[in-house]
């Protein structure tokens, strides 16, 4: 309470910032930075539980035989189907299936609008099948979805979805035998993947969407609480892949992946999430604490950063949670040296599941939403991560304010020394006019009693004329002297006077004092004018981009280059230019400052929606923000400007399209590729912004993007020139 309380206390507080910022903000920054890679140690992490009680994953036994023929059978004719035409896929065929089931089963056409309308006119047109399965002992108040995503077979980019499609029928065969289902069952299949699967929801939910234009159902059900997302192939699989990440970085409900991997474990199958495999005898034991262990945990949460940085999801469930349905993906991924595990056993699973599911009497809520997972069976809750984060983001915090206390306390020393200089001149100046008046009464006394004695001397007798010719003299000595003494008096004022005026034109001469708000705000202005310029940009190129006939991502990716480009120079052009002075006056330490301090503020923000996005970003861009400062020599400027450069905003997605596209047999091929990469980043996310009103291409360009583009005017100052 005595810093609050005591001034005294206070200024010591506030000298100690000043004098010991950086080694604060060092210190700050590699503990935050450390603490948060130490979370994946096993020791400083937990392990995952349920919540939901009411889920009781695993209670009941399985009533699937053993060997599911259905599943066979079904398998074999998805197969034939897909092979007749290996470019389209079986929507009639999948409708029938249903339909002969005696399930309410429908389709709903939409469409695609292209956003950029002068580049493109072309509609595309989907079909989406879903069916219903109704619960024997509600009223639909409630639904849970098994949705499968529609896939050629000649689509070798994904992994293919007939073993999905199999399974799904399979599926539905065996649930509409038992009695006990409480929720509707929707079996969705969709087409174009999360297109389709976003047509479907803006009809499930009576939305409606500019650019994805859908039918609206004919057929509905109940709030949706869950939905399970398959991408399984033909083939037997080796193990599951588990993705999470939807839009923006949102997560599904921990409750709801414990209960996936511990059902997937039950039946022996084995369970990774984004492909890393953990060793088996490392589950929930007391092992997992050496330190080839924890390369795995760490390598495994950096991968899900990873995914959830980019802000796009990595599957169909991802359009689910904009909806607030808890939602996961199951991957079937195919690799040697693993054992195998055919639709049967995935059929219990997926029936293990959906029978947890059925039990609930709420929706999710209970578990974590905000996390990491170092491991399937360990996890890094908000409260875990974010002191670590807290610490990395203050770094530039500390800097920011010990620079805005700094530049209030040198203003404050520039007033006092003003106006001691005024006084002192003020002083000096009238202490020379009292010695001037002093100087000239005495001359004046002198003459006055010189006369007197000459009239003393002649008094009595006659006037002598010699004596009076003299004392005449001396008296028009006497006057002229006091003209000339007044005409000098004059010629010194108008002297003064002139000196004045000359002074006052030489600091009109002067270059103005580069302090205060007002040098900083065109900066400000610039910088949001150019950051509207990359969010809008590339919307405005596509009406003079088709007479060039250029490609879409092309069009994007020049015209942010183009804009970063002109971003680059334009501390060039904000240059005062004269013939002594040639630099960019500003207050920096004011500028560096309201940066810093945004910057915080951004993170901080970002940190509550997207901890992995906030994660790298704040790991990249503090230790050169916080450092970046005017110097006086040209290496240290130029060093400074490429640092800047390799955390801006474009740079930083080169980097991300580079590391995707590793590992390649040459530099130059990983280059290339990566260019290739950073420019589908770049599309994807315009479209993703257009499409499923997606974060990142907002938050990069209107909100990274100017807060950068304040720290690149500060090295083009020089430190010696700024002071004058």
């Amino acid at each position: 309470m005595g810093l609050l309380t005591s001034e005294k206390q206070r200024n010591r507080f506030i000298a100690l910032l000043i004098k010991h910022n950086l080694k604060l903000c060092i210190v700050s920054y590699t503990a935050g930075l450390l603490w948060f890679l130490a979370l994946a140690y096993q020791p400083l992490n937990a392990g995952t539980y349920f919540s939901e009680n009411a889920l009781l994953p695993g209670l009941v036994e399985s009533d699937l035989p053993s060997l599911l023929q259905s599943a066979v059978v079904y398998k074999s004719e998805v197969e034939a189907e897909l092979k007749k035409d290996t470019k389209v896929s079986p929507h009639k065929w999948i409708y029938k299936k249903f339909q002969d089931m005696g399930l309410e089963t429908f389709s709903q056409n939409f469409s695609v609008v292209y956003p950029f309308k002068s580049i493109s006119t072309t509609v595309v047109k989907g079909e989406n099948i879903f069916s219903i399965l109704r619960a024997r002992r509600s009223a639909s108040t409630e639904a849970i979805v098994l949705s499968v995503p529609l896939r050629p077979l000649g689509s070798k980019e994904k992994t293919g979805t007939g073993g999905g499609i199999a399974l799904a029928l399979a599926l539905a065969t065996e649930f509409k035998k038992k009695p006990y289902w409480s929720k509707d069952i929707i079996f969705l299949f969709s087409d174009f993947d999360e297109i389709g699967a976003m047509a479907w929801l803006d009809g499930y939910h009576q939305t409606k969407s500019r650019y994805i234009l859908s039918d609206s159902l004919e057929g509905r059900s109940g709030p949706i609480i869950a939905a399970i997302n398959l991408e399984l192939p033909l083939e037997n699989i080796n193990y599951f892949n588990i993705k999470l990440e939807g839009f923006n970085g949102q997560l599904p409900n921990l409750d709801l992946v414990n209960l996936v991997v511990r059902l997937c474990r039950r039946e022996r199958s084995q369970v990774a999430l984004h492909k890393s495999l953990e060793d088996k005898g490392h589950i929930h034991t007391e092992f997992g604490d050496s330190f080839d262990d924890y390369k795995k945990a760490l390598s495994t949460m950096l991968k899900m950063m990873w995914y959830q940085a980019s802000g796009a999801p990595s599957g169909n469930h991802g359009l689910f949670q904009k909806f607030h349905i808890e939602a996961v993906t199951l991957e079937g991924v195919v690799a040697r040296g693993y054992r195998s595990t055919d639709l049967s056993t995935t059929a219990k699973i997926i029936e293990g599941i959906f029978r947890s599911l059925n039990n609930l009497l709420e929706r999710f809520h209970q578990s974590f939403f905000f996390y990491l997972l170092p491991s399937t069976s360990r996890y890094v809750s908000i409260g875990m991560y974010m002191p670590p984060f807290g610490l990395m983001a203050l770094a530039g915090l500390i800097k920011g304010i010990a620079l805005w206390v700094g530049s209030d306390s040198d203003d404050s020393k520039t007033r006092e020394e003003e106006e001691a200089s005024q006084t002192d001149d003020k002083q000096k100046g009238d202490t020379q006019t009292d010695k001037q008046k002093g100087d000239t009464q005495t001359d004046d006394k002198q003459k006055a009693e010189e006369l007197k004695k000459g009239e003393n001397k002649s008094r009595g007798d006659e006037p002598d004329p010699a004596i009076e010719k003299k004392s005449k003299s001396k008296k028009k000595e006497l006057k002229s002297g006091q003209k000339e003494e007044t005409n000098n008096d004059q010629t010194k004022t108008e002297k003064g006077k002139r000196g004045s005026g000359d002074a006052a034109i030489m600091e009109d001469e002067k270059p103005k004092s580069s302090k205060g708000v007002t040098t900083i705000v065109p900066v400000i202005l610039i910088s949001l004018l150019l950051s509207w310029m990359a969010h809008q940009g590339p919307e405005l190129l596509t009406h003079i981009m088709p007479k060039f006939r250029i490609q879409t991502e092309d069009v994007f990716a020049y015209s942010l280059v183009a804009i970063f480009t002109a971003a680059l120079v334009y501390p060039k052009l904000m240059k005062r230019k004269s013939s002594e002075l040639d630099i960019l006056s500003l207050d920096w330490q004011l500028l560096k400052s309201v940066a810093l301090i945004a910057q915080t503020l951004a993170l901080a923000a970002i940190a509550v929606l997207n901890i992995s996005q906030a994660f790298f970003l704040t790991a990249f861009m503090v230790p050169v923000t916080t450092l970046v400062r005017p110097s006086s020599y040209r290496f240290v400027r130029w060093l400074q400007m490429i640092a800047l450069v390799l955390v801006s905003p474009l740079c930083l997605m080169f980097i991300v399209g580079v590391i995707s596209a590793m590992p390649r047999n040459s530099v130059l091929e990983l280059l290339t590729q990566g260019f290739a990469n950073s420019k589908s980043l770049i599309f994807l996310g315009i479209m993703d912004s257009y499409l499923f009103n997606a974060w990142t291409e907002t938050i990069i360009t209107a909100v990274i993007f100017p807060i950068w583009l304040l720290f690149w005017a500060i090295p083009w100052i020089d430190a010696k020139k700024s002071e004058v």
